[in-house]
Protein backbone atom coordinates (compact mmCIF):
# COMPACT_ATOMS: atom_id res chain seq x y z
CA UNK A 1 0.00 0.00 0.00
CA UNK A 2 2.76 2.46 0.93
CA UNK A 3 4.60 1.70 -2.31
CA UNK A 4 1.45 2.43 -4.32
CA UNK A 5 0.85 5.67 -2.42
CA UNK A 6 4.46 6.72 -2.99
CA UNK A 7 4.15 6.07 -6.73
CA UNK A 8 0.94 8.10 -6.91
CA UNK A 9 2.53 10.99 -5.01
CA UNK A 10 5.53 10.94 -7.35
CA UNK A 11 3.22 10.94 -10.39
CA UNK A 12 1.26 13.90 -8.97
CA UNK A 13 4.49 15.78 -8.22
CA UNK A 14 5.70 15.16 -11.78
CA UNK A 15 2.35 16.39 -13.12
CA UNK A 16 2.69 19.59 -11.06
CA UNK A 17 6.21 20.20 -12.37
CA UNK A 18 5.09 19.82 -15.99
CA UNK A 19 2.05 22.09 -15.48
CA UNK A 20 4.23 24.71 -13.78
CA UNK A 21 6.76 24.61 -16.63
CA UNK A 22 4.01 24.98 -19.25
CA UNK A 23 2.43 27.89 -17.39
CA UNK A 24 5.75 29.75 -17.03
CA UNK A 25 6.50 29.20 -20.73
CA UNK A 26 2.94 30.34 -21.64
CA UNK A 27 2.26 27.14 -23.56
CA UNK A 28 -1.02 25.34 -24.19
CA UNK A 29 -2.07 22.92 -21.44
CA UNK A 30 -2.80 20.34 -24.16
CA UNK A 31 0.98 20.25 -24.75
CA UNK A 32 1.31 18.28 -21.50
CA UNK A 33 0.15 15.12 -23.27
CA UNK A 34 2.69 15.78 -26.04
CA UNK A 35 5.43 16.07 -23.40
CA UNK A 36 4.33 12.73 -21.96
CA UNK A 37 4.49 11.01 -25.38
CA UNK A 38 7.94 12.52 -26.00
CA UNK A 39 9.15 11.29 -22.59
CA UNK A 40 7.89 7.78 -23.35
CA UNK A 41 9.59 7.80 -26.75
CA UNK A 42 12.86 8.93 -25.16
CA UNK A 43 12.62 6.15 -22.56
CA UNK A 44 12.13 3.58 -25.36
CA UNK A 45 15.24 4.79 -27.17
CA UNK A 46 17.54 5.42 -24.19
CA UNK A 47 16.69 2.13 -22.45
CA UNK A 48 16.44 -0.11 -25.51
CA UNK A 49 19.31 -2.25 -24.17
CA UNK A 50 17.45 -3.00 -20.90
CA UNK A 51 13.93 -4.18 -21.70
CA UNK A 52 12.96 -4.74 -18.07
CA UNK A 53 14.00 -1.25 -16.95
CA UNK A 54 12.46 0.24 -20.07
CA UNK A 55 9.09 -1.34 -19.31
CA UNK A 56 9.22 -0.12 -15.71
CA UNK A 57 10.05 3.49 -16.65
CA UNK A 58 7.41 3.61 -19.39
CA UNK A 59 4.76 2.34 -16.96
CA UNK A 60 5.70 5.03 -14.45
CA UNK A 61 5.53 7.75 -17.13
CA UNK A 62 2.09 6.55 -18.25
CA UNK A 63 0.82 6.92 -14.67
CA UNK A 64 1.56 10.69 -14.65
CA UNK A 65 -1.78 12.52 -15.14
CA UNK A 66 -1.17 15.05 -17.91
CA UNK A 67 -4.48 15.69 -19.66
CA UNK A 68 -5.40 19.29 -20.55
CA UNK A 69 -8.05 19.36 -17.82
CA UNK A 70 -5.57 18.05 -15.24
CA UNK A 71 -2.97 20.63 -16.24
CA UNK A 72 -5.62 23.37 -15.94
CA UNK A 73 -6.52 22.28 -12.40
CA UNK A 74 -2.85 22.10 -11.43
CA UNK A 75 -2.17 25.62 -12.70
CA UNK A 76 -5.16 26.91 -10.75
CA UNK A 77 -3.84 25.31 -7.56
CA UNK A 78 -0.19 26.33 -7.93
CA UNK A 79 -0.70 30.14 -7.91
CA UNK A 80 -2.92 29.86 -4.85
CA UNK A 81 -0.22 27.92 -3.06
CA UNK A 82 2.53 30.35 -4.17
CA UNK A 83 0.45 33.37 -3.12
CA UNK A 84 -0.35 31.81 0.26
CA UNK A 85 3.35 31.11 0.84
CA UNK A 86 4.25 34.69 -0.15
CA UNK A 87 1.68 36.14 2.27
CA UNK A 88 3.03 33.96 5.09
CA UNK A 89 6.55 35.30 4.49
CA UNK A 90 5.34 38.91 4.24
CA UNK A 91 3.52 38.68 7.57
CA UNK A 92 6.78 37.66 9.25
CA UNK A 93 8.91 40.49 7.84
CA UNK A 94 9.20 43.91 9.47
CA UNK A 95 9.58 46.06 6.37
CA UNK A 96 8.59 45.83 2.72
CA UNK A 97 9.22 48.00 -0.35
CA UNK A 98 6.71 48.39 -3.17
CA UNK A 99 7.09 49.21 -6.85
CA UNK A 100 3.74 50.35 -8.23
CA UNK A 101 2.70 51.07 -11.80
CA UNK A 102 -0.53 51.09 -13.79
CA UNK A 103 -1.16 50.53 -17.47
CA UNK A 104 -4.10 49.87 -19.80
CA UNK A 105 -4.53 46.38 -21.22
CA UNK A 106 -5.85 45.63 -24.72
CA UNK A 107 -9.45 46.02 -23.50
CA UNK A 108 -8.71 49.57 -22.16
CA UNK A 109 -9.00 48.32 -18.59
CA UNK A 110 -6.48 49.90 -16.21
CA UNK A 111 -4.36 47.30 -14.42
CA UNK A 112 -2.43 48.22 -11.26
CA UNK A 113 0.64 46.05 -10.71
CA UNK A 114 2.48 45.89 -7.40
CA UNK A 115 5.87 44.27 -6.92
CA UNK A 116 7.21 43.71 -3.42
CA UNK A 117 10.80 43.48 -2.14
CA UNK A 118 11.52 42.17 1.34
CA UNK A 119 13.95 40.18 3.46
CA UNK A 120 12.62 36.69 4.29
CA UNK A 121 15.25 35.95 6.92
CA UNK A 122 17.72 34.46 4.45
CA UNK A 123 17.72 36.53 1.26
CA UNK A 124 16.13 39.63 -0.24
CA UNK A 125 13.28 38.64 -2.53
CA UNK A 126 11.43 40.44 -5.31
CA UNK A 127 7.97 39.07 -6.15
CA UNK A 128 4.82 40.13 -7.99
CA UNK A 129 2.39 40.86 -5.16
CA UNK A 130 -0.80 41.47 -7.10
CA UNK A 131 -2.46 42.76 -10.24
CA UNK A 132 -5.54 44.86 -9.40
CA UNK A 133 -8.13 45.94 -11.97
CA UNK A 134 -9.25 49.58 -11.82
CA UNK A 135 -12.58 49.71 -13.75
CA UNK A 136 -13.20 53.46 -13.39
CA UNK A 137 -11.07 56.50 -12.55
CA UNK A 138 -7.43 56.05 -11.52
CA UNK A 139 -6.98 58.88 -9.03
CA UNK A 140 -4.60 58.70 -6.10
CA UNK A 141 -7.55 58.24 -3.75
CA UNK A 142 -8.86 55.22 -5.66
CA UNK A 143 -5.41 53.61 -5.96
CA UNK A 144 -4.80 54.13 -2.23
CA UNK A 145 -8.20 52.60 -1.42
CA UNK A 146 -7.51 49.54 -3.60
CA UNK A 147 -4.06 49.09 -2.06
CA UNK A 148 -5.26 49.36 1.55
CA UNK A 149 -8.24 47.10 0.81
CA UNK A 150 -5.89 44.46 -0.62
CA UNK A 151 -3.61 44.67 2.43
CA UNK A 152 -6.55 44.36 4.85
CA UNK A 153 -8.13 41.45 2.98
CA UNK A 154 -4.86 39.51 3.08
CA UNK A 155 -3.84 40.25 6.66
CA UNK A 156 -1.02 42.67 5.82
CA UNK A 157 -0.29 46.00 7.48
CA UNK A 158 0.19 49.17 5.41
CA UNK A 159 2.58 50.47 8.08
CA UNK A 160 5.03 47.74 6.98
CA UNK A 161 5.66 49.73 3.78
CA UNK A 162 8.95 51.62 4.22
CA UNK A 163 9.57 52.69 0.61
CA UNK A 164 7.59 53.10 -2.61
CA UNK A 165 8.74 53.41 -6.21
CA UNK A 166 6.34 54.88 -8.79
CA UNK A 167 6.41 56.11 -12.38
CA UNK A 168 6.02 59.74 -11.29
CA UNK A 169 2.44 60.15 -12.58
CA UNK A 170 0.30 62.82 -10.82
CA UNK A 171 -2.01 60.15 -9.37
CA UNK A 172 1.06 58.60 -7.74
CA UNK A 173 3.09 61.59 -6.55
CA UNK A 174 0.49 64.39 -6.30
CA UNK A 175 1.40 66.65 -3.37
CA UNK A 176 -1.96 66.49 -1.62
CA UNK A 177 -4.05 63.72 -3.18
CA UNK A 178 -1.44 61.39 -4.69
CA UNK A 179 -0.85 57.84 -3.51
CA UNK A 180 2.55 58.68 -2.03
CA UNK A 181 1.21 61.54 0.11
CA UNK A 182 -1.55 59.29 1.47
CA UNK A 183 0.94 56.53 2.33
CA UNK A 184 3.23 59.10 3.94
CA UNK A 185 0.35 60.07 6.26
CA UNK A 186 0.32 56.45 7.47
CA UNK A 187 4.12 56.19 7.72
CA UNK A 188 5.85 59.64 7.94
CA UNK A 189 9.28 57.99 7.52
CA UNK A 190 8.28 56.55 4.12
CA UNK A 191 11.01 56.73 1.44
CA UNK A 192 9.73 57.50 -2.06
CA UNK A 193 11.50 57.14 -5.39
CA UNK A 194 10.70 57.95 -8.99
CA UNK A 195 11.48 54.83 -11.06
CA UNK A 196 15.02 55.34 -12.37
CA UNK A 197 14.27 53.67 -15.70
CA UNK A 198 11.22 55.88 -16.24
CA UNK A 199 13.39 58.91 -15.53
CA UNK A 200 16.07 57.85 -18.00
CA UNK A 201 13.45 57.22 -20.72
CA UNK A 202 11.86 60.64 -20.16
CA UNK A 203 15.29 62.21 -20.67
CA UNK A 204 15.56 60.77 -24.16
CA UNK A 205 12.43 62.08 -25.92
CA UNK A 206 13.25 62.76 -29.62
CA UNK A 207 9.88 63.55 -31.09
CA UNK A 208 10.17 64.92 -34.63
CA UNK A 209 12.62 62.43 -36.14
CA UNK A 210 11.08 59.49 -34.31
CA UNK A 211 7.54 60.42 -35.39
CA UNK A 212 8.56 60.52 -39.07
CA UNK A 213 10.25 57.12 -38.78
CA UNK A 214 7.17 55.67 -37.07
CA UNK A 215 4.91 57.00 -39.82
CA UNK A 216 7.22 55.49 -42.42
CA UNK A 217 7.14 52.07 -40.76
CA UNK A 218 3.37 52.22 -40.33
CA UNK A 219 2.95 53.20 -44.00
CA UNK A 220 4.95 50.21 -45.24
CA UNK A 221 3.53 47.66 -42.80
CA UNK A 222 -0.01 48.85 -42.06
CA UNK A 223 -1.31 50.62 -45.20
CA UNK A 224 -2.36 47.35 -46.81
CA UNK A 225 -1.62 43.64 -46.49
CA UNK A 226 -0.58 43.49 -50.15
CA UNK A 227 1.94 46.30 -49.73
CA UNK A 228 3.44 44.61 -46.67
CA UNK A 229 3.74 41.28 -48.53
CA UNK A 230 5.41 42.96 -51.52
CA UNK A 231 7.95 44.66 -49.23
CA UNK A 232 8.84 41.36 -47.55
CA UNK A 233 9.18 39.71 -50.96
CA UNK A 234 11.56 42.47 -51.99
CA UNK A 235 13.69 41.86 -48.89
CA UNK A 236 13.93 38.17 -49.81
CA UNK A 237 14.87 38.97 -53.41
CA UNK A 238 17.59 41.37 -52.26
CA UNK A 239 18.89 38.79 -49.73
CA UNK A 240 18.48 41.34 -46.96
CA UNK A 241 19.81 40.63 -43.49
CA UNK A 242 16.36 41.35 -42.01
CA UNK A 243 12.99 39.98 -43.06
CA UNK A 244 10.79 42.91 -42.03
CA UNK A 245 10.54 46.29 -40.31
CA UNK A 246 9.80 46.48 -36.59
CA UNK A 247 6.67 48.19 -35.30
CA UNK A 248 7.18 50.75 -32.54
CA UNK A 249 5.61 50.04 -29.16
CA UNK A 250 5.72 52.95 -26.71
CA UNK A 251 5.37 50.58 -23.74
CA UNK A 252 8.58 48.76 -24.70
CA UNK A 253 11.49 50.89 -23.53
CA UNK A 254 13.97 49.50 -26.06
CA UNK A 255 11.54 49.75 -28.97
CA UNK A 256 12.59 53.17 -30.32
CA UNK A 257 16.25 52.27 -30.67
CA UNK A 258 15.51 48.94 -32.34
CA UNK A 259 13.00 50.46 -34.78
CA UNK A 260 15.57 53.10 -35.78
CA UNK A 261 18.33 50.51 -36.18
CA UNK A 262 16.14 48.39 -38.45
CA UNK A 263 15.16 51.39 -40.63
CA UNK A 264 18.84 52.39 -40.95
CA UNK A 265 19.83 48.83 -41.86
CA UNK A 266 17.06 48.59 -44.50
CA UNK A 267 17.41 52.11 -45.92
CA UNK A 268 18.48 50.98 -49.42
CA UNK A 269 15.68 48.41 -49.58
CA UNK A 270 13.14 51.02 -48.44
CA UNK A 271 14.32 53.49 -51.12
CA UNK A 272 13.97 50.80 -53.78
CA UNK A 273 10.51 49.80 -52.59
CA UNK A 274 9.14 53.35 -52.23
CA UNK A 275 10.45 54.22 -55.71
CA UNK A 276 8.13 51.57 -57.13
CA UNK A 277 5.02 53.11 -55.52
CA UNK A 278 2.97 55.91 -57.04
CA UNK A 279 1.24 57.40 -54.00
CA UNK A 280 1.95 60.88 -52.65
CA UNK A 281 2.89 59.49 -49.24
CA UNK A 282 5.43 57.15 -50.82
CA UNK A 283 7.11 60.11 -52.57
CA UNK A 284 7.20 62.07 -49.30
CA UNK A 285 8.88 59.21 -47.47
CA UNK A 286 11.24 58.66 -50.41
CA UNK A 287 12.33 62.31 -50.15
CA UNK A 288 12.85 61.78 -46.42
CA UNK A 289 15.12 58.76 -46.99
CA UNK A 290 17.15 60.36 -49.78
CA UNK A 291 17.82 63.65 -47.99
CA UNK A 292 21.37 63.22 -46.67
CA UNK A 293 20.95 65.89 -44.00
CA UNK A 294 17.74 64.35 -42.65
CA UNK A 295 19.23 60.85 -42.70
CA UNK A 296 22.23 62.21 -40.78
CA UNK A 297 19.75 63.16 -38.04
CA UNK A 298 18.26 59.66 -38.14
CA UNK A 299 21.70 58.06 -37.79
CA UNK A 300 22.55 60.45 -34.96
CA UNK A 301 19.33 59.63 -33.07
CA UNK A 302 19.94 55.92 -33.68
CA UNK A 303 23.43 56.19 -32.14
CA UNK A 304 22.10 58.16 -29.16
CA UNK A 305 19.32 55.61 -28.62
CA UNK A 306 21.86 52.77 -28.61
CA UNK A 307 23.61 54.46 -25.65
CA UNK A 308 20.28 55.03 -23.87
CA UNK A 309 19.22 51.42 -24.48
CA UNK A 310 22.52 50.22 -23.03
CA UNK A 311 21.81 52.21 -19.87
CA UNK A 312 18.25 50.87 -19.82
CA UNK A 313 19.46 47.28 -19.94
CA UNK A 314 21.86 47.97 -17.07
CA UNK A 315 18.94 49.16 -14.95
CA UNK A 316 16.57 46.33 -15.81
CA UNK A 317 16.37 42.94 -14.10
CA UNK A 318 16.14 41.63 -10.57
CA UNK A 319 18.35 42.02 -7.54
CA UNK A 320 19.77 45.46 -8.35
CA UNK A 321 20.33 47.73 -5.38
CA UNK A 322 19.27 51.36 -5.67
CA UNK A 323 22.90 52.36 -5.11
CA UNK A 324 24.04 50.39 -8.14
CA UNK A 325 21.29 51.86 -10.30
CA UNK A 326 22.11 55.44 -9.36
CA UNK A 327 25.78 54.68 -9.93
CA UNK A 328 24.94 53.50 -13.47
CA UNK A 329 23.07 56.76 -14.08
CA UNK A 330 25.98 58.85 -12.77
CA UNK A 331 28.36 56.93 -15.02
CA UNK A 332 26.08 57.64 -17.99
CA UNK A 333 26.03 61.34 -17.14
CA UNK A 334 29.84 61.31 -17.32
CA UNK A 335 29.63 59.55 -20.69
CA UNK A 336 27.36 62.29 -22.01
CA UNK A 337 30.15 64.85 -21.48
CA UNK A 338 32.44 62.58 -23.51
CA UNK A 339 29.78 62.33 -26.24
CA UNK A 340 29.56 66.16 -26.35
CA UNK A 341 33.26 66.37 -27.20
CA UNK A 342 33.22 63.34 -29.50
CA UNK A 343 30.37 64.58 -31.73
CA UNK A 344 32.64 67.32 -33.15
CA UNK A 345 35.70 65.09 -33.13
CA UNK A 346 36.29 61.60 -34.48
CA UNK A 347 32.75 60.39 -33.64
CA UNK A 348 34.08 57.19 -32.11
CA UNK A 349 30.82 56.74 -30.20
CA UNK A 350 28.60 57.62 -33.18
CA UNK A 351 29.49 54.86 -35.68
CA UNK A 352 26.43 55.21 -37.94
CA UNK A 353 26.71 59.00 -38.10
CA UNK A 354 30.48 58.80 -38.73
CA UNK A 355 30.00 56.39 -41.64
CA UNK A 356 27.24 58.53 -43.16
CA UNK A 357 29.24 61.78 -42.85
CA UNK A 358 32.37 60.20 -44.37
CA UNK A 359 30.40 58.64 -47.22
CA UNK A 360 28.64 61.90 -48.12
CA UNK A 361 31.54 64.21 -47.20
CA UNK A 362 29.37 66.34 -44.95
CA UNK A 363 29.96 67.86 -41.49
CA UNK A 364 27.77 67.14 -38.51
CA UNK A 365 24.97 69.54 -37.64
CA UNK A 366 25.71 71.89 -34.68
CA UNK A 367 22.22 71.04 -33.45
CA UNK A 368 23.50 67.55 -32.62
CA UNK A 369 25.94 68.86 -30.03
CA UNK A 370 23.19 71.05 -28.60
CA UNK A 371 20.96 67.99 -28.32
CA UNK A 372 23.62 66.03 -26.40
CA UNK A 373 24.16 69.05 -24.11
CA UNK A 374 20.41 69.35 -23.47
CA UNK A 375 20.21 65.61 -22.82
CA UNK A 376 22.97 65.96 -20.20
CA UNK A 377 21.10 68.90 -18.61
CA UNK A 378 17.87 66.90 -18.63
CA UNK A 379 19.55 64.03 -16.78
CA UNK A 380 21.01 66.48 -14.28
CA UNK A 381 17.63 68.14 -13.60
CA UNK A 382 15.67 64.92 -13.29
CA UNK A 383 18.21 63.24 -11.00
CA UNK A 384 19.16 66.35 -9.00
CA UNK A 385 16.67 65.47 -6.26
CA UNK A 386 17.82 61.85 -6.10
CA UNK A 387 19.64 60.74 -2.97
CA UNK A 388 23.40 61.22 -3.23
CA UNK A 389 25.05 57.89 -2.47
CA UNK A 390 28.79 57.87 -1.80
CA UNK A 391 31.19 55.33 -3.23
CA UNK A 392 31.73 53.90 0.28
CA UNK A 393 28.08 52.86 0.56
CA UNK A 394 28.17 51.33 -2.92
CA UNK A 395 31.34 49.49 -1.90
CA UNK A 396 29.64 48.25 1.30
CA UNK A 397 26.72 46.88 -0.69
CA UNK A 398 29.09 45.03 -3.02
CA UNK A 399 31.97 44.13 -0.69
CA UNK A 400 30.75 44.53 2.92
CA UNK A 401 34.09 43.29 4.31
CA UNK A 402 36.11 46.01 2.52
CA UNK A 403 34.90 49.08 4.44
CA UNK A 404 35.82 50.46 7.84
CA UNK A 405 33.15 50.12 10.53
CA UNK A 406 33.74 53.65 11.85
CA UNK A 407 33.93 55.37 8.48
CA UNK A 408 31.82 58.36 7.46
CA UNK A 409 29.57 56.13 5.37
CA UNK A 410 27.62 54.97 8.47
CA UNK A 411 26.55 58.57 9.10
CA UNK A 412 25.45 58.87 5.49
CA UNK A 413 23.52 55.60 5.81
CA UNK A 414 21.74 57.10 8.84
CA UNK A 415 20.87 60.19 6.80
CA UNK A 416 19.47 58.11 3.95
CA UNK A 417 17.55 55.70 6.21
CA UNK A 418 16.70 57.48 9.49
CA UNK A 419 15.48 54.26 11.14
CA UNK A 420 19.03 52.87 11.15
CA UNK A 421 20.86 52.92 14.49
CA UNK A 422 24.35 54.04 13.51
CA UNK A 423 26.07 52.57 16.56
CA UNK A 424 24.39 49.17 16.11
CA UNK A 425 25.34 49.22 12.42
CA UNK A 426 29.02 49.82 13.23
CA UNK A 427 29.05 46.98 15.76
CA UNK A 428 27.39 44.62 13.31
CA UNK A 429 29.91 45.48 10.57
CA UNK A 430 32.76 44.74 13.03
CA UNK A 431 31.22 41.39 13.93
CA UNK A 432 30.80 40.55 10.25
CA UNK A 433 34.42 41.45 9.54
CA UNK A 434 35.69 38.98 12.14
CA UNK A 435 33.55 36.08 10.88
CA UNK A 436 35.53 33.77 8.59
CA UNK A 437 32.37 31.78 7.91
CA UNK A 438 30.55 34.82 6.51
CA UNK A 439 33.57 35.74 4.39
CA UNK A 440 33.66 32.25 2.92
CA UNK A 441 29.92 32.29 2.21
CA UNK A 442 30.14 35.74 0.64
CA UNK A 443 32.56 34.57 -2.06
CA UNK A 444 29.95 32.39 -3.78
CA UNK A 445 26.68 33.93 -2.56
CA UNK A 446 24.68 36.54 -4.54
CA UNK A 447 24.36 40.02 -3.02
CA UNK A 448 20.73 39.42 -2.07
CA UNK A 449 21.72 36.64 0.35
CA UNK A 450 24.47 38.56 2.14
Amino acid sequence: MSKTTSAQESASAASLHVSWTLARAKKLFADAELIQRCAIDMAHEVLNHDEKQQKKVVELLKQVPLSANTATRRVEVLPEECFSSLLTDLKKTEAISLAIDSSCDRTDMEQLSMFVRFFDGKIFREELLCLLTLPGHTTGEIIFHELTQFFENNGLNVSQIVSVVTDGAPSMVGKHKGLVSRLSAVNPALLTFHCIIHKSVLCGKMKETMDTVKRLVNFVRESSSLQHRLFRSLLEEMSSEHKDLLLHNDVRWLSKGRVLERVCDLRDELVSFLSSLQSQKAHEFLSFLTDTKVIADVHFVCDIMSHLNHLNLQLQGKNHTVAEMYEAVEDFRSKLHLLERDIHGRKLHFPRLREHCEKNEMPEDPVMKDFVSKLAENFKERFESSPKISRDIVLFLRQPFSVSADGQWTGEAKRLVPSIEEGALQMEVLEMGSSELLKAQHKDAPRTSV
